[in-house]
């Protein structure tokens, strides 16, 4: 299966390593999709210095890795707005090891969560639907990935696979009840601590 970025993950990272960025790829996705989902428009002079004080400590990243990152911000906000399903998550290939790519999967969905959150600091205001998704992603982030199983492995991929899936449900519910009917205001540049 082809990525529906312009990078592969290992390429992001590379990338990401080179100009000394401590986010991961799959950091840096989720919190754009986070964002967006939180109703953010997909500008990115609005979410770059929110991306860099999280990913970053503030600091400007690379002119390089900023023309990658504007690239994700596009992408990913028309696969949200697609509402088709088409949304895909930045994470490493079906290749690596299940170990590498949960700890991706954490890595993303806590990113997104932390999106989310910079924007929509009030819960009251989104559907019970949204919260019950919200409160079912920050489950996902506490699946321990360190732990062994007793499954085979086509068990445990197959169950990889559904939790990422019950993810983009989970993502895609969040954009088309709060990124779309919240879109008109502005981000917030305040780090949570």
């Amino acid at each position: 299966m082809s990525s529906p970025f312009l990078l592969t993950y290992d390429e992001w990272m590379y990338k990401l390593d080179q100009a000394y960025v401590m986010a991961s790829a799959a950091e840096v996705h989720g919190l754009v999709a986070g964002l967006l989902s939180a109703g953010v428009e997909p500008e990115p002079k609005l979410l770059l210095p929110v991306l860099q004080d999280f990913l970053n400590d503030g600091q400007e990243l690379s002119q390089e890795v900023k023309q990658h990152v504007v690239s994700l911000i596009e992408q990913t906000a028309k696969a949200l707005a697609k509402n088709d399903f088409s949304f895909s998550m930045l994470l490493p290939s079906d290749d690596d090891s299940l170990p590498e790519r949960l700890d991706a999967m954490v890595e993303w969905t806590q990113a997104f969560l932390v999106g989310f959150a910079v924007q929509q600091t009030d819960l009251s205001l989104v559907s019970d639907d949204v919260r019950e998704a919200l409160d079912q992603l920050t489950e996902v982030t506490r699946i321990d990935i360190h732990t062994t199983d007793d499954g085979s492995a086509e068990e445990n991929d197959e169950a990889y696979f559904l939790v990422l899936e019950h993810i983009r449900i989970m993502v895609l519910a969040c954009y088309t009840e709060v990124g779309q009917k919240f879109s008109a205001k502005t981000v917030s540049n305040k780090t949570l601590h």
